[in-house]
Order: C-alpha cells, then structure tokens, then sequence
C-alpha cells in the first residue's frame, strides 16, 4: 500500500552517482625571457591552475587545463634587482570515475598541492617545474525522489530535516552559433582542413519571468594543411560569441539559475584559401535551483519500509554581500575622449579565485564593464571601450570548511560612468553570494506501510488469511499458533512453495486449551 499521498513530498535533486580524485604531477619549462638577466635566487613562486575543458566518458572524466606559474626571482648582477617571469604548463588528467556515462553532469576542481621550480641541468636560463595538482570530479544526474514526510499512523519514526538544492524548473535548448572568418595574415592559406577542437562557455545570463538569457563564447581551433608546396600543417583559433534565451516555466527574476554548455556539432567549410565559416550546434540547459529544507524520515518502527538511498549536494550555508566599486581612470590610447556617455553595462563578471577560512570564504574576481559614448570629435561618432575592474571581498558562512564546494554567483545591482576633467569614473555596486555545499549520503524512507491486525482465530473454527510477501505455511501457522500441516490440509491444490502475495488461503484455528 502506498503512502498517504499528502504525507510524501516529490524532490527533484542532483543525485551523485559517483566522486572520486586523482593525483597528478604536472611537468614543464621556465624560461627566462631575453630581455630579462639571468636568475641569482628564486625569492617565490605564485601558482594557479585554470580548468580549460572536462569530458565525461564510461566510467571516466578527461581533465584539461593549465598550471600557470609567476616567478619572483633576484637577477645575478650586482644590483640584485628583483625580476619577474612567468610559464604557462598545459595538463591533462584523468579521473576514474565509476558509473559515469557520456551526457551526465560533471563538477570538476583542481588544486595544486605542491610545485617546485628546479635549475635545468642543460641551461642557465632554463627552469624545470613540476606541480602536484589534485583533480576532483563528481559525476550527478538529475533524479525525481518521492520521500515520506510524516510518519504513518501506527507506526514510530525517526526524521531528521536535511538542507538541499531543489531543481524547481529545467529547460534544454538546441543553439546554433555561427561566424565567418579570415585565416590570420600571419598564417598561411589553407589548402585542406584537416580537423577542428571546439569548446564553449557561458560568460554570463540574465533571469527574467520565466526566461533565461544567455551570453556566451565559443572557442574553435582549427588543425589545417597550409596551401605551399611543404604542405605543412598549422593551426588557428578564432573565438565568436553567442546570445540566445530559453523559456523555462517557473523561473523568477531573484531565481537561483545555473547554465551548462555543451557542443554537439562543429562543421567549418572553407570558402576560399584564406576564408572560412564555421556553424556550431549547442546544447544549453538552463536550471533554476532553491534552497529548501525537508523533513526526511530515516527509520520507521512497527511498519513495513521501503528505503532510498540519497546521495546529493547538502547545503551547509549561504549568504551573501554587497561591494561598492569605483574605478577612475584616463580615456585610454587610441581612443578618443568622451563627450557624453550614452550606456554602461556589465558584459561579464569572473570569479577568479575562491579560499576557505574558518566560517569565511575569501572571493576574489573581475567584472568586465562597457562604456558606449559620443566621442569629442566634430564628427561625434560613437565609440565604445572595455574595462576590466577587480573585486576582493569575503562571505561569512558558518560551518564552512576546507574541502567543500564554493558555488558562487555575481549580479550586478547598479552600474555607472561619468566624465570629468579627463577622466573616467565607474560605478558599479555588485552582489556576491556564495553557497557552501558537501556530498551528503542518507538512507531514507520513500513509503510505508503498517501490517493489518491479524483476523481472531476462534478456536475450532477456519478463517481466511491473505498472503503478504515473505510468508510461508510455518510463519503463518506460527502466526496463529496451529501447524504448516494443518494449513496445507486445509488448502487442497495450493502449493505451499509457490504462494502468491494477495493469494487467500484458509487457517484452521487451533482447538480451545484445556
């Protein structure tokens, strides 16, 4: 018997199939620029690692990014001047990550747990680095769970109330991105194109009633024969954006709303040697979360449980806060000074780097502003520039600790420019929130059902009795206190090893003691 249908309550979570993490050392080269002098004594190295591209096959995640280092370093010259140089060290990993198949939701993270930067045996100017990175991947898929939230008449429970992200509206949508485009005057004409690596990104999105709008970029590489008499093989890159929106039911302005981006097809057909068209099909899914709180029961007494296990995102805090940010600065070469300005919008925001501390988390990023103007010029055309303004700031989150996953959203409040004295001034006010989130995996019960009395066996006389699961001739006659034997002499015909759930069979009561 099912559960009284206002005791349940239907969840749609992400559901995780499978989190595991693999270590990997990371090896490359250092080199001193030219115009730089040699190296003396490394005084520091900064590192960070950037995620480029994540792929999901069976039972695997493929991991590509890059390990950038920045090196401090005193010269060896008798100044001891201090220096700077820089290397960027591509990577990729690989995740063994059971029950992972290609189309599920992956969350990747990388950091790097230790790096050293050694003297080349071969070159003075040559440096060998190499990093431990620590490549984390969980794999979830989107599930509906019909729980129990009351404990059922008869019957004892224990429950406890868990913090979850609910999915309460989803929509996919198929995108075709598409653009045409010179083969660079650095690079040679293209006789044959041999292949094409395409990856995409959501730079930003705006959520209105029931819609998502979405900005993004695609990124394509292209792997071609170059038309001379070699034949050598080059390659090119050309980055083109992409705006599209997604009616999704439900959606609110102040909606918790997420968006994944995934290439399903790239064609790019070559026109002439030196022009090329590319069309790229995307599949954008666009989901609307809230934070909600369910009562979940874990245990039942004195009734027959059927139990699910949940293993998903359980939210151990949020909040959030407002920055104020202003930027002044001088109307940059070549552009023409301001007259007026006519719009200042955010094109995007980035999160560049998130630190956990006691009950804290550390944030810092950028937000990208664009400045459309009238230009001082007797023509007054119209001009726009682009400026890129940091942020730092922090999120009190208590609970929060080291090893969680840090979900964080930037939105734009209010956003300015003005003109003076031959400066510009931006303001912007911007909300950070950030949401602390740990795997949690519990058993809980989805129904119940409270056995019914049994019927009174009057003693001397038959009664009917109807077959639940797991019952025998032995456990019902236990039941009534009479014999396996007697039951089957009772019920010519049925065969006591094969007994049907709901089956009704007849029980002879015992005769009256004494």
């Amino acid at each position: 018997m099912a559960p009284n249908a206002q005791t349940t309550e239907k969840l749609r979570v992400h559901q995780v199939i499978s989190e595991e993490t693999q270590q990997v050392v990371v090896r490359g080269k250092v080199t001193v620029p030219e115009a730089k002098p040699d190296v003396d004594k490394i005084l520091s190295t900064d590192k960070t690692v950037n995620i480029e591209k994540t792929e999901v096959v069976p039972d695997k995640v493929i991991v590509e990014g890059n390990v950038t280092l920045q090196v401090v370093y005193i010269a060896f010259e008798p100044a001891h001047s201090v220096h700077h140089m820089h290397a960027k060290i591509p990577f990729t990993a690989f995740v063994d990550v059971p029950g992972a198949e290609p189309g599920m939701e992956v969350q990747v993270r990388a950091a790097i747990e230790d790096v050293s930067v050694t003297p080349s045996r071969d070159d003075a100017r040559v440096f060998d680095a190499a990093a431990v990175l620590s490549v984390f991947a969980k794999i979830t898929e989107v599930q509906d769970v019909d729980i129990l939230t009351e404990c059922p008449a008869g019957a004892t429970c224990k429950s406890e109330t868990i913090k979850i992200d609910h999915v309460v509206a989803s929509k996919t949508k198929q995108v075709v991105a598409s653009d045409v485009f010179n083969v660079p005057e650095e690079k040679p004409s293209a006789e044959k194109i041999l292949d094409t690596i395409t990856t995409a990104e959501v730079t930003n999105i705006r959520v209105l009633k029931n819609k998502v709008i979405v900005d993004g970029n695609v990124k394509i590489n292209v792997i071609y024969v170059a038309m001379e008499p070699e034949q050598s093989v080059h390659e090119m890159h050309r980055t083109f954006s992409f705006n599209d929106f997604i009616e999704v039911p439900g959606v609110r302005s102040d909606s918790d709303v997420r968006v994944d981006v995934e290439v399903e097809s790239a064609d790019v057909d070559q026109h002439t040697p030196d022009r090329l068209s590319a069309d790229v099909v995307l599949m954008v899914t666009a989901r609307a979360f809230e934070t909600k709180q369910v009562k979940v029961i874990t245990e039942v007494s004195g009734a027959q449980a059927k139990m699910a296990r949940l293993k998903i995102a359980h939210v151990v805090g949020e909040d959030s806060t407002q920055v104020v940010l202003r930027d002044t600065f001088s109307t940059p070469d070549p552009e023409p000074v301001i007259e007026k300005v006519l719009k200042t919008s955010v094109d995007k925001t980035e999160v560049r780097e998130t630190r956990i501390l006691k009950d804290k988390v550390i944030i810092r990023g950028d937000v990208y502003v664009e400045v459309t103007y009238v230009a001082g010029l007797p023509e007054q055309p119209v001009h726009a520039m682009r400026r890129k303004i940091p942020f730092h700031t922090f999120v009190e989150i208590p609970g929060v600790e080291e090893g969680m996953d840090i979900d964080v959203t930037v939105t734009t409040e209010y956003a300015t420019a003005g003109y003076e004295s031959c400066h510009i001034t931006i303001e912007l006010v911007i909300k950070v929130s950030a949401k602390a989130i740990e795997t949690m995996q519990k058993d809980v019960v989805t129904e119940a059902e409270v056995p019914t009395p049994a019927p009174v066996c009057v003693p001397g006389e038959t009664i009917n009795y109807t077959v639940q699961s797991g019952d025998t001739f032995y456990s019902i006659a236990q039941k009534y206190g009479t014999t396996a034997g007697a039951i089957t002499q009772a019920n010519p015909g049925v065969n006591p090893e094969n007994l049907q759930v709901g089956q009704v069979i007849k029980v002879p009561c015992p005769p009256a003691k004494g």
